[in-house]
């Protein structure tokens, strides 16, 4: 038994070191996250039964000559620093963590809202939920289905955004786009704004820094916009918003749009949601590509050239839930 706690705890060790360097210096990744709590918790177990195995030696020093009580307490004076050092962000523990990739990249990571959710029921469809803040306002919820028999899902964003083009909220991003302009996208390198443009134009107004990394002027002179869309869920104030979807697909060249990497142009589908109207559906439907986007956000409305790129969905439908009782 010895000798399996002891090998134990040396390889569960190991595996802890090696995913909390990765979760130090990597975006967020769920396999990793998933792979330190299971090794903390088989950790957890082994230290265990490693005290239960020396009892007698912990009992005897703690009932031992002063200077073995002497050494126990400076460990737990010097641990209770530690404690107090971590949580309360002093030096260098605020150094320490602001060295990770989460903090230096904070501007480019992206989060979904906390009132919205999203499932993944298969490969091809989505289900993106945006809870009411109170009973008086309404749920909104989105559908999005791909066509079947594609090799892989389109990258996606869902956004809700004013009827003037503002942001209000991101409601779902795919997580390979969401912690950094540089990204890796079916195999190649490339940046952010160059699969998504028209959601990454339009989330500068929200993260106030540009697709180059620089500070919008533009963000910095609109600090009365509220970013969030709880007010427009509100059934009867008249204020309506637009539920929008950009996908792009990888690997669908043409003569039109040559590009190997991007191929065609992403595509915006959109909808006008008015929560106090009649009807509880509405499909979005295709109303602009992302073709000059990269430059400034301009929307194209020309689809001459386009082919595969507009086969791509199989349905986008919005359901507005009413307010309860």
């Amino acid at each position: 038994m010895r000798h399996f706690v002891n090998f134990g705890l040396l390889f569960s060790f190991l595996t802890l070191m090696a995913s909390g360097v990765l979760a130090f210096i990597r975006p967020f990744s769920l396999v990793t996250t998933r792979v330190h709590i299971i090794f903390g918790a088989l950790t957890i177990l082994l230290v265990g039964l490693h005290v239960l195995s020396r009892t007698r030696y912990f009992s005897g020093k703690l009932a031992g000559k002063s200077a073995s009580r002497g050494m126990i307490s400076v460990i737990v004076l010097a641990w209770c620093g530690l404690v107090a050092l971590a949580l309360g962000g002093i030096w260098p523990a605020k150094q320490l963590v602001g060295a990770s990739y989460e903090a230096r990249h904070n501007a480019e990571i992206v989060r979904a809202s906390p009132m919205a959710g999203f499932l993944e029921t298969d490969d091809m469809r989505r289900f993106v939920a945006r809870a009411p803040e109170d009973r008086r306002s309404v749920a909104v919820s989105l559908l999005v289905r791909f066509r079947e028999g594609l090799k892989q899902a389109p990258a996606t964003a869902v956004w809700a955004e004013t009827s003037t083009g503002t942001m209000i909220e991101t409601l779902y991003l795919d997580q390979a786009l969401a912690y950094g302009e540089d990204v890796e996208w079916q195999g190649v390198k490339t940046r952010r704004n160059r699969i998504l443009p028209i959601w990454r134009n339009r989330y500068t107004m929200v993260s106030g820094i540009d697709p180059n990394g620089e500070v919008d002027a533009y963000t910095a002179s609109t600090p009365t916009h509220s970013f969030s869309l709880d007010q427009y869920l509100k059934p009867g104030d008249g204020e309506g918003f637009v539920i929008c979807v950009e996908v792009n697909a990888a690997g669908d060249s043409n003569a039109a749009f040559p590009d190997p990497v991007v191929g065609q142009p992403s595509l915006l589908y959109t909808a006008y949601i008015e929560p106090g109207a009649e009807g509880a559906y509405a499909l979005l439907e295709l109303t602009a590509h992302g073709g000059e986007a990269e430059r400034g956000g301009t929307l194209g409305y020309d689809f001459e050239g386009f082919d595969r790129a507009k086969r791509l969905i199989d349905l986008l439908l919005v359901k507005v839930g009413a307010p309860k009782e």
